[in-house]
């Protein structure tokens, strides 16, 4: 059964993944990436190069047109030593534009990226800019941000938002078959609440799009869905999104039932989401006498997780071993955890996983990791260092051509409330963005 599961999360494809510190601007450093190609065509179909800057400094809103030539560039990927320079292009024969498409800027180390249009392509902003035609890639890349830090007021719900309608009940081990408490001598015995939040634009009958959020219900998800699901402005909108909060099972050591629902790479917590959770919303009594045909998306591209901690090696498993696209990963503990005869590196794994597995064109990945974040001073080696793990999972990201968003939070410790509430609403606008529904 689990050796099909793997072959089906191979053919599906690719990967998915408790709390605070920091204070002041919402200004990111600006890097080098994206500087000049070094050939310059002569003709050519035009590209869409140019550099991008997002609201808030945190990535690419505006693409500027220019002139060069369609044609992928040969910019390789920059050293620690040298961070944000992004490649030259060389592309078609082709005119004399061509930004230095998706080129990252910014101080992170490291940074970098290839030039995908060809010509002489401009300097980039930190934040990433893209010279690709495909709009999704906005805002792609390796950012930095802090060490100071303000709120994006999206984070919390505004005067006026859409109010939308909010159910919770409980489930109980006895009621699992999947996570029992039997893993565990003697066996836990415990209950989860479940919290759904429908939003106010939901029809009933139609299929909603939805993300699940690890460690309960994260409120921040709610607020930014109240507050730009009717926004028309691409920029500055999510879908409706419908909000599952999943309470973990009990965190005492050593006998961690979350982290054993979390940390495990396999696709267990994939069907207890799916087979167990996701059925007891649909029937549950209150969204039904609420929304008589409530309906959740099948569709990948409408189903997203959000996880902190050791939620994001638990999000990271929703979407390599099962059927979601978007990944929303603060402080992803994608370390060596739980380790098992399959995985005897735990999560650390994920990003050799990626670079053996096939392509997977719509997968969009947002990590966000603190500049010291737990164990930042670990060698490699031990496989247990926050920063390297998560800037590995990143790489692996890129090189594969994934959408990924990378942001180094400067003097940000371990799932840092300053560096999350800045962040966090623009980064579900880049998650999200390219979203319709079927």
């Amino acid at each position: 059964m689990l050796r099909s599961l793997s072959l089906r999360a191979l053919l599906l494809a690719p990967f998915m993944l408790a709390a605070c510190s920091s204070s002041g601007s919402n200004d990111v450093p600006v890097g080098t990436g994206g500087q000049t190609g070094t050939v310059k065509g002569t003709g050519g179909a035009p590209g869409t190069g140019g550099a991008t800057t997002l609201p808030s400094g945190t990535g690419g809103a505006t693409v500027t047109p220019a002139t060069g030539g369609s044609t992928e560039g040969t910019g390789g990927m920059t050293s620690p030593a040298n961070p944000g320079t992004g490649g030259s292009g060389t592309g078609s024969p082709g005119g004399s534009g061509g930004g230095g498409g998706r080129s990252t800027g910014g101080s992170a180390p490291p940074v970098g990226g290839r030039g995908t249009s060809a010509g002489t392509g401009g300097a980039a902003p930190a934040g990433g800019s893209t010279g690709s035609t495909d709009p999704g890639s906005v805002g792609d890349g390796d950012i930095t941000v802090g060490p100071n830090y303000t709120a994006d007021p999206d984070g919390r719900t505004k005067a006026g938002a859409p109010a939308g309608f909010s159910a919770s009940f409980t489930l109980t081990s006895a009621q699992s078959k999947i996570f029992t408490g039997s893993d565990f001598t003697p066996p836990l015995t415990f209950s989860r609440q479940i919290k759904v939040f429908i939003p106010q634009q939901y029809v009933d009958g139609t299929e909603s799009p939805f993300m699940v959020s690890s460690d309960g219900f994260y409120g921040g998800l709610q607020s930014v869905v109240q507050n730009m699901a009717d926004d028309p402005n691409p920029d500055h909108h999510v879908p409706p999104l419908v909000i599952i909060g999943i309470q973990n099972g009990p965190d005492v050591h050593p006998n961690s039932e979350r982290s054993l629902e979390y940390d495990t790479v396999s696709d267990r917590y994939w069907r207890f989401v799916t087979t167990e959770v996701i059925p007891a919303v649909l029937s549950n009594a209150a969204v039904k006498a609420k929304f008589p045909n409530f309906k959740l998306t099948s569709d990948p591209n409408g189903r997203g997780g959000y996880g902190c901690s050791s939620g994001g090696p638990a999000v990271m498993g929703l979407a390599w071993f099962g059927d979601f696209n978007r990944v929303f990963s603060f402080s992803g503990s994608l370390v060596a955890i739980q380790k098992t005869t399959d995985h005897p590196d735990g999560a650390w794994e994920y990003a050799q996983m990626i670079t053996d597995a096939p392509f997977r064109p719509d997968l969009r990945v947002f990590l966000e990791v603190g500049e010291h974040d737990n164990r930042y001073t670990e060698p490699e080696a031990n496989h247990d260092n926050w920063v390297i793990s998560n800037r590995n999972v990143a790489a692996a990201l890129k090189a594969k051509g994934n959408h990924y968003r990378f942001v180094y939070a400067l003097g940000a410790g371990h799932c840092d409330d300053n560096a999350r509430n800045q962040v966090m609403p623009q980064g579900l606008i880049w998650l999200w963005r390219g979203y319709k529904a079927k």
